[in-house]
């Protein structure tokens, strides 16, 4: 299993649903928590205007125990970071805010690297080519307006909750489990703002992610977050593949019922546990993602922790203005050293 495959994945999912608007400045918090792993957390603010977008990051990872701290090294690494996207030129560059410095990578080159990264050149084929023995015995996702309100951070919002579960089997030993993944989303209605943050955040990200080589569609319907899925089959030991599959006409008609401009998005996945430990050890392959992936297989739960779900993911939107901005001011700082 290919660790940093995931982590690329991912990385693309965050970045096309943090895309900000043009002539928006949007501030958001997110976390996502490994259950027995570690905390990620990041705060951002992002200004698009024109084809020009600057994000400014700060993120910082909380592990527990040996294996987290290489990860923190490697994977999760904390500090205060920042990303321009220029469409105009098709380059990227990722700023260094402790260092004073910037790296541009034209987007060509840097779509490439996130395909090796996830396995379009390379990889652990044979993995990949097994059959699972998890069978699907049912799939059910359903969405619910709960009539709850509140007010987050000077926005109406009304409670909708996705609860998406999985019956299987182990063909194999005959183990049979369920795994569920609830998703609540706080929702304020579409004023004019909103729809025209809407409208030009959804035209920005359709070209962004049309130049890195990604179906902008598939990101854009993703309101819950469902990219995480990707993710989320690295810590549930099935050779890569996630059991997490629903039917798209369905999947499509219940995302349906959901009303209004996401302000909130509250996850958590659910996994029973497919193999024993022995039996998972061997398909987790090598490298830094393997031996991480191992030890965590290795390690002995604990109780508490079994109760918690494998993986919870948080976005909230803090702030958000329409205003209008001079592209010529989305830029790196002046002052920053290109390496």
């Amino acid at each position: 299993m290919n660790l940093k495959k995931i982590f690329a994945f991912a990385g693309i999912a965050i970045l096309a649903a943090g895309t900000a608007s043009a002539g928006v400045t949007r501030s958001q918090k997110s976390q996502i928590t490994f259950k027995g792993f570690g905390t990620m957390s990041m705060t951002s603010t992002a200004q698009l205007a024109g084809n020009r977008q600057l994000t400014d990051t700060t993120a910082e990872f909380k592990g527990k125990g040996l294996l987290s701290g290489l990860a923190g090294k490697t994977l999760f690494r904390s500090g205060h970071t920042g990303d321009f996207i220029d469409l105009d030129a098709l380059t990227t560059a990722q700023i260094d805010h402790k260092k004073k410095t910037y790296t541009v990578t034209p987007i060509e080159k840097w779509a490439e690297t996130q395909k090796e990264m996830q396995g379009a050149q390379g990889g652990n084929a044979e993995a990949d080519k097994q059959e699972s023995p998890i069978k699907i015995v049912k799939s059910e996702f359903r969405v619910e307006e709960t009539g709850e309100t509140r007010t987050v951070n000077g926005f109406a919002c009304a409670k909708y909750l996705a609860v998406w579960t999985v019956d299987w089997e182990n063909t194999e030993t005959g183990d049979k489990g369920t795994d569920r993944m609830e998703t609540a989303t706080w929702t304020t209605p579409m004023t004019g703002d909103l729809q025209e943050a809407q409208s030009e955040e959804m035209a920005f990200s359709a070209a962004y992610l049309k130049a890195v080589g990604f179906n902008a569609q598939n990101f854009q319907k993703d309101v819950l977050g469902t990219q995480w899925i990707g993710l989320l089959a690295a810590f549930d030991p099935i050779n890569g593949q996630s059991t997490m599959k629903a039917d798209t006409a369905k999947f499509a008609s219940e995302m349906g019922k959901i009303k209004g401009y996401p302000i909130v998005i509250d996850g958590k996945y659910f996994v029973t546990p497919k193999f024993k430990k022995a039996e998972a050890e061997p398909s987790v392959g090598g490298g830094i993602g393997g031996k991480l992936i191992g030890g965590l297989l290795k390690k002995k739960a604990d109780p508490e922790e079994e109760k918690a779900p494998a993986v919870a993911f948080y976005t909230e939107i803090t702030a958000l203005a329409v205003s209008a901005l001079d592209p010529a001011s989305i830029q790196v700082p002046a002052n920053y050293k290109q390496k």
